[in-house]
Order: structure tokens, then sequence, then C-alpha cells
């Protein structure tokens, strides 16, 4: 009260702060003009004018506190998510220590190529010979062991679906590697073209649910809600620069000129799509 505080009150002026919605998130108060005049309704203008920008402000960095705190839970969960979708470095060790037959064994140079008598371990080891025969490796400084962990996690992050699977996505970039072989494509495109026109069609069909846009969109799925167009071919993409930019494999590649982080193939993904 004033009379613990020593202090007389002669006008009070209190205002309402609301957020945008409406919501009352606190009181402003003003007391005793400084020329003890009682307050006014010039002052009461000013002082709702006033309570709005405070409104405004206190509601904004509310807003702010709430969306790093979404991004933290983000950067949690794709921190789990990196973790169970890396093949681990005993795998990958256990792949780069196997002796990669030649793309003539594989028959990986012919058109009519196919992966019937492969086993999964086979379509890894024909993985591995085609950035060999086209000297990623060496071209693009690429150690062994990286190549191996990513190419298994990628392997790993294709579900058992019928069709845009772990095998279509190697029969796919097989047919890629006869292109730039065997149809003198590699005359024509640079390195980096052609690692990335690789790297794209391993990964074109990243963690496909074994449906199309349409059904996404109309079961109205998180999918759907988080990319409006082009729903898979986004997802697919993303799942790709994910598993490049994972601590454990950051596969990266350098030329003479630059240091360039693999790769930008947004495009292809909807040209391989079905």
């Amino acid at each position: 009260s004033d009379e613990d505080v020593g202090f007389k009150t002669r006008s009070i002026l209190c205002m309402p702060i609301k957020n945008a919605s409406g919501q009352i998130i606190g009181v402003s108060q003003l007391i005793n003009k400084s020329d003890r005049t009682p307050f006014n309704k010039n002052d009461e203008h000013f002082f709702e004018a006033f309570a709005i920008f405070c409104g405004m402000g206190i509601d904004n960095t509310q807003m702010y506190e709430t969306a790093m705190k979404a991004i933290a839970r983000q950067q949690v969960s794709l921190e789990v998510l990196s973790y169970h979708a890396t093949a681990s470095g005993e795998e990958a060790e256990k792949l780069k220590s196997i002796k990669v037959p030649t793309s003539a064994d594989f028959n990986l140079l012919d058109y009519k190529f196919n992966d019937f008598s492969l086993d999964d371990d086979n379509t890894l080891q024909a993985c591995v010979r085609m950035f060999l025969d086209l000297g990623f490796l060496q071209r693009f400084q690429i150690r062994n062991d990286v190549l191996c962990r990513w190419l298994l996690s990628v392997k790993k992050n294709y579900r058992n679906v019928t069709y845009h699977n772990w095998r279509h996505a190697f029969n796919v970039t097989q047919t890629m590697f006869c292109m730039i072989k065997t149809g003198e494509m590699g005359n024509i495109l640079t390195p980096s073209e052609q690692i990335a026109l690789i790297v794209a069609t391993l990964c074109h069909d990243l963690d496909h649910r074994g449906q199309n846009n349409q059904f996404q969109k109309k079961a109205m799925t998180p999918l759907a809600q988080l990319y409006s167009t082009s729903t898979l071919e986004h997802h697919h993409f993303d799942q790709c620069i994910m598993i490049l930019n994972t601590k454990k494999i950051l596969l990266y590649f350098s030329s003479s000129s630059s240091n360039i982080r693999f790769p930008s193939c947004h495009g292809l993904d909807s040209l391989t799509e079905n």
C-alpha cells in the first residue's frame, strides 16, 4: 500500500497487453503524471498504442522461443535418424576388404544386364566397381571406406517395397554407368556431372513408401503436409542430402579448382521417377 512505502498515488492508467490473437498476455500501468495532472483521453490513446507494440514484442519473443525449441527438437530427431540410417563402420570394413570383381564379371557394360544372378552383397560390390572404373575415388579423393559406408547406408534406406527398392536403384545406376562407358557419354560429361548422375541414380527413390504422390495427397500424409508439390521427389532428395551430410560419411569430392559438397541433382529425381 501507499502507506507502507510512503508513496502517494494521485492517478493510475492501466492497459491490457494482447497478442495477435487478442489474448491478454500482460498488463501495463502508469502511475502519477509528471505534471501532476490526471490522465486524459490523449494519454489513453498514446498508452494504448504503446501497449500494442509491447504485445507485438512479447508475442514475437514467445514465437521465437517456440521456434528455437522446435528447431532444437528437430536437430535431435535428425541426429537420432542419422545414427540409425547410417551403416556401421564394421559393415563398411567388411565390404572394403572384399576383392571387387571386374565390370566384365558383373556384365556391367551391357545394356541387357540383369541382376537376377547377384545377391545384395554382389550389388554393393558392383557399385564399388562402377566408382572405381569411372575413376571417382582418385579424381575426387574419396576414401574407399567412406564410399563403402555411404553405399551401405543408401541401401539401408531403401524400403522393402515391390518396385521402388534398392534393386531398382541399382539397375538405374547400372544403366547410367553403361551410358557413360559404353554409350560414350563420358566424352561429353565432365567428371563432376558424371558423379552427380551416378549419385542421383543411386539415391533417386530413397525411402519410397510404395505409393505415388496422388495417394500421399489424398491420404493427407505427413509427407504431403511437409511437401505440397512433388511430395516423394522432395523427400527422396532430402534423404539423399541427409545421408551425404551425416558426420560419419560427409562424402566430399574435390577438383583442381574447388572443393564442392556432393551434389545438386534435384531435377534428376523427377526424370527417373517411375
